[in-house]
């Protein structure tokens, strides 16, 4: 009897050989890769907090550490934390830049840099000491910004493109929210509204598997119990919307009053001019004064949160906490402090809640009024004020506790909340700071990206001005020699007098007997000039309005000191590149003069393109010469990324002996023909 023939090897379908090369599969590895690292960084925080917390007061959270104290040590346990912080983050962070969700929205939208590892871990070790020893700042914050740092350094790995690399930086973001909160909806929905401000298809699949992931490790490791444990929530009565409507519309006046207070705050210590240790030392000895009489207001919040939602607090115990949360939170901020103010805010949001109950049970007493299902709102409605996202509020409220009754209050709360903030403060917390930092904010990327390029970035400077006195005879030849239709005339000192039109001179040009008499400040008309500061959208008006072609730029409008000029090709450069992401026109290049270093633009060669690419395997080990970049693929090779063996990223320009490694980014200027024949190795 013969044996059976062995089956024969089964091979992969097609279908799953190009699922594993699809481009977009791939990426949403990378995704799910993102959001394991911002679970397992959002577990090491916690559990770094906790023990820290354990190892210095022997209690299970920071506002029973702080009631075991003696008065004068909740004095200096939060001031010395805060001082030790400060050195960490001067140690590890410092001139790192803007940092916390504003920076990480500044990444995503305008991608102009990364978001680096050591920085990110630096101010996540300075918030541990600061939350561990009762500062009043959020941990979320250093959660999410080590999430889009892990993202940003695993982009810069695999070599994504800079518009991927910034949707990999929302993902680490989503995963941090995630893994912070156990709320993977409301991570999602915090990118989409609140970081890029509309609803991106592009974003919203990496962004929903990064918070997925996230969300499923930290519950498998940690337990899937809701972060806040309250009372079922239960609507009882119609009226009831009227306290609903009181807390919405107070929460909002609340957000407000809490943005400008960090902000003062913030502005009160710069004005001390204190180093950082000793100001953030100052601002946890504020701290530490508060707590003595209420030390619930130490931590990042969520001590004092739990014990509203599940306790009767008095109305004075509530009033207090509601003022003593909101300095404390901006001492800790306002003097350096890193970390964030999400969760601070949602125990602000609490008393609030809990007040409005109260007074609520005085004046309706048929109403039932608990406090911990108003403070639920009063939490849902002040994130609403101070992010103005009424969505994520609705759905991170609902996650938080798990209970579906909270959905329908909640939707009319965080609705006035924004309402009412908007009335009283224009911009959500994020944009505020980012607007200080001298951003100017869009309610789009696009937009925010033109309007955050000013005139400086693609202002020309070879123009130069023409002396008042010159005859029409050599105006004429000026012309005639350029392919300008404008000369700008200037006076002995340099200052802008106005323009001569090619148009405005047809007139005279047979009237040769007065052309030696007409000069050309006879012929100067006044045209529309900007400055080096204003944004490229004014130049836009500017130029559409007049129907003009470019325009001059002077110094300022009181001296008119001619620089150069903008003109509409430059700003239509600027927007192929910064805009519709394209590198066919114009390249961002950085440029190093006396002082400092500026971005500038190149325009490119007509067909060519800029870009970045990992050295083909067909000319690995050969040298710059042997590798025939240019007399075989056809493209010019203008710069060389290596990294060390010590990790670090070395540029340079190469030389014709220098041998290209395994491993080596090449900047190359070529045609798309050249490109992809170089991307392919083959000629």
């Amino acid at each position: 009897m013969s044996s059976p023939e062995a089956p024969a090897p089964t091979r992969p379908s097609v279908f799953g050989r190009f699922f594993w090369k699809d481009p977009n599969t791939q990426f949403l590895l990378l995704a799910a890769a993102v959001g394991v690292a911002g679970a397992f960084g959002a577990i090491g925080f916690r559990a770094l907090s906790v023990r820290l917390t354990k190892l210095l007061f022997d209690a299970e959270d920071i506002v029973a550490g702080g009631e075991s104290l003696p008065p004068l040590l909740r004095i200096f346990v939060p001031a010395a934390g805060a001082f030790v912080g400060g050195w960490i983050l001067r140690l590890l962070a410092a001139g790192a830049g803007s940092h916390g969700i504003s920076q990480m929205i500044e990444v995503v939208h305008l991608g102009r840099r990364a978001v680096r590892l050591r920085p990110s871990v630096g101010r996540a070790a300075a918030s541990l000491a600061v939350i561990s020893t009762g500062g009043s700042e959020g941990r979320e914050g250093s959660i999410i910004q080590m999430g889009a740092a892990f993202a940003s350094g695993l982009s810069r790995l695999v070599k994504v493109s800079p518009e991927r690399a910034r949707i990999l930086a929302a993902c680490g973001m989503a995963a941090g929210v995630a893994g912070a909160y156990n709320t993977p909806i409301a991570a999602t929905l915090f990118v989409l509204e609140v970081v890029v401000g509309s609803f991106s298809m592009a974003l919203f699949g990496p962004a929903v598997v990064s918070a997925v992931i996230s969300t499923v490790l930290v519950r498998f490791l940690l337990g899937d119990e809701p972060v806040y444990q309250v009372a079922p929530f239960r609507l009882e009565s119609i009226l009831e919307f009227l306290p609903f409507a009181a807390i919405g519309l107070t929460s909002g006046i609340a957000s407000a009053l809490f943005v400008r207070s960090l902000k003062a705050a913030k502005n009160l210590f710069a004005s001390l001019k204190l180093s950082l240790p000793i100001s953030m030392a100052a601002g946890g000895a504020v701290v530490g004064l508060i707590g003595v009489v209420r030390p619930e207001v130490w931590g990042n919040g969520f001590g004092g949160t739990d014990r509203i939602l599940r306790g009767n607090p008095s109305l004075p115990l509530l009033g207090a906490l509601f003022v003593g949360k909101i300095v404390a939170t901006s001492a800790t901020i306002g003097s350096g402090g890193v970390g964030g103010v999400f969760t601070p805010a949602l125990m602000v949001g609490a008393t609030l809640g809990g007040m409005i109950a109260k007074l609520a049970q005085l004046g309706f007493p048929w109403i039932e009024s608990p406090v911990g299902g108003y403070a639920l709102l009063g939490m849902g409605g002040l994130l609403a004020g101070v992010t103005r996202a009424p969505l994520l509020a609705i759905i991170m409220i609902f996650e938080l506790t798990q209970n579906t009754a909270v959905l329908l209050p909640m939707m009319v709360v965080s609705v006035l909340a924004v309402l009412s903030a908007r009335a009283l403060q224009k911009d959500s917390l994020y944009i505020e700071n980012l607007r200080s930092a001298g951003i100017v904010w869009e309610k789009t990327p696009e937009a925010t990206a033109l309007s955050s390029l000013k005139v400086s970035d693609v202002m020309r400077e070879d123009v130069k001005l023409v002396p008042r006195d010159m005859p029409l005879a050599e105006i004429v030849n000026a012309f005639l020699h350029s392919r300008s239709l404008y000369l700008y005339v200037g006076d002995e000192q340099g200052r802008l007098l106005g323009v001569v039109d090619l148009h405005d001179i047809k007139e005279s040009l047979p009237e040769r007997d007065i052309s030696s008499l007409v000069i050309a400040e006879d012929l100067v008309s006044q045209i529309p000039f900007v400055t080096p500061a204003e944004p490229l959208t004014s130049v836009n008006e500017k130029l559409w309005f007049r129907d003009l072609g470019q325009l001059p730029v002077v110094d300022s409008a009181e001296e008119r000191r001619f620089l150069g000029i903008v003109t509409r090709r430059d700003l239509l450069g600027a927007f192929d590149r910064e805009v519709l992401r394209h590198n066919r026109l114009v390249a961002r290049v950085r440029m190093f003069r006396e002082g400092g270093s500026e971005m500038d633009y190149f325009e490119l060669p007509e067909k060519h393109r800029l870009v970045q690419l990992d050295v083909p395997a067909a000319i690995e080990g050969r040298t710059v010469a042997d590798s025939g970049l240019r007399t075989r693929y056809g493209v010019s090779v203008l710069a060389v990324k290596r990294l060390t063996k010590e990790g670090l990223e070395r540029r340079f320009v190469p030389g014709p002996s220098d041998r290209l490694q395994h491993g080596d980014v090449l900047i190359v200027l070529g045609t798309d023909e050249a490109v992809t024949r170089l991307r392919a190795g083959t000629v």
